[in-house]
């Protein structure tokens, strides 16, 4: 009896290790991403109790209308209401969700370009209709702004809250692309990163280094570092962090008592070592190596011959010129000695014409 009941344990097992093996090897259909998934909360009073949670958006009745099919909407209070409203709204989130339509990798919703908007758009025109649809764009769009402002608030609560910013690269949400994922993700401990700065430069999302190259440093002659710095920091055209202030006059201070000072030791003087992966005061770009042991010396070398290369074009073109105009010139010279050639002949022509008219008028005369 034992040993009966030993087989018949052996086949469950092995047909338990089967069903597991299958299940495994086969992926979820759609009808199974469609259902509710399941997730399981084990604690002491009921370790097997079972709650169930929304799945994906799939959309599925929006996506199967036919070409040129649409859906009647209706608006009250700037908002869909009445029948097709939650498709509408599952619509909106999945549009926002896109990342072939909408952008995730930017810092808020008036960065994104209007060709997507027009995008994003045109993708709800393309599957509902109403008699007074456009009137009603910039208010949908903003509709849109707001789910995307939630879906991100989503995403950073599930995937880098409380999270080593390493786990939270590795781990890309579905759907997401992995660029725009990683700008993301390190935006937010960016954001953490820089509440704690106490000398913020407001210039937006330009970076440091578009200001020194606008400002001459394309022509090899960048601003000094007390201009670099004022420039950068400056709020209604003043420094008001006091911290900023401070280092502002010291900097200002050493430029004007030395102008010929290398930047290095500037900024070396002034905020120490510059060990990390960016200088104070060039943003990202410039590392520390760049600027010692000769390698400034090279850079100033290659804006000269830069600029050196674009001078010899200038020159060549200013000489191309010249060139033309003295041909134009040599021909007009050309054309004017035929012409006095041809005013000679004919004034020696009258000239001698002239020398026999006398005689014969004398001999007249006479008789």
């Amino acid at each position: 009896m034992s040993s009966n009941q030993e087989m018949q344990n052996m086949k469950k097992l092995v047909l338990q290790k089967e069903n597991m093996q299958t299940n495994a090897s086969l992926p979820p259909s759609v009808d199974q991403i469609m259902n509710h998934s399941q997730t399981i909360e084990k604690g002491s009073s009921n370790p097997t109790k079972v709650r169930r949670v929304q799945g994906s958006n799939m959309c599925k009745q929006v996506a199967s209308l036919e070409i040129g099919q649409k859906l009647k909407v209706n608006f009250y209070n700037n908002r869909t209401v009445g029948t097709n409203n939650n498709l509408f709204l599952r619509h909106l989130g999945k549009i926002v969700r896109d990342r072939n339509i909408c952008p995730l990798g930017v810092s808020s919703w008036h960065d994104i370009k209007q060709g997507k908007l027009n995008h994003m758009w045109a993708t709800v025109e393309h599957k509902f209709e109403s008699a007074d649809m456009n009137d009603y764009r910039d208010h949908i769009l903003g509709w849109m702004n707001e789910l995307w402002n939630k879906w991100r608030g989503h995403l950073h609560a599930k995937y880098v809250k409380d999270k080593p910013i390493q786990q939270s690269l590795r781990n890309v949400p579905r759907g997401v692309d992995r660029k725009e994922w990683e700008w993301l993700a390190r935006s937010t401990r960016n954001a953490a990163n820089r509440a704690k700065l106490k000398m913020l430069h407001h210039i937006g999302s330009k970076p440091i280094r578009d200001f020194i190259y606008q400002k001459g440093g394309k022509d090899g002659n960048p601003p000094d570092l007390a201009t670099i710095f004022f420039e950068t920091r400056k709020k209604d055209n003043k420094i008001v962090e006091p911290d900023a202030i401070e280092k502002h006059a010291q900097l200002e201070e050493m430029v004007q008592a030395d102008p010929s000072l290398p930047t290095t030791e500037i900024v070396e003087k002034c905020c120490g070592s510059q060990t990390r992966s960016h200088v104070f005061g060039f943003g990202g770009g410039v590392k520390a190596k760049d600027l010692k042991s000769g390698t400034s010396s090279k850079a100033e070398l290659l804006f000269t011959l830069r600029s050196t290369r674009e001078h010899i074009k200038s020159l060549n073109e200013e000489n191309n010129s010249l060139n033309e105009e003295n041909k134009s010139l040599t021909n007009r010279l050309s054309t004017l000695k035929d012409a006095m050639k041809e005013v000679m002949k004919m004034k020696e022509l009258i000239m001698a014409r002239q020398s026999h008219v006398p005689a014969t008028t004398s001999s007249f005369s006479t008789e």
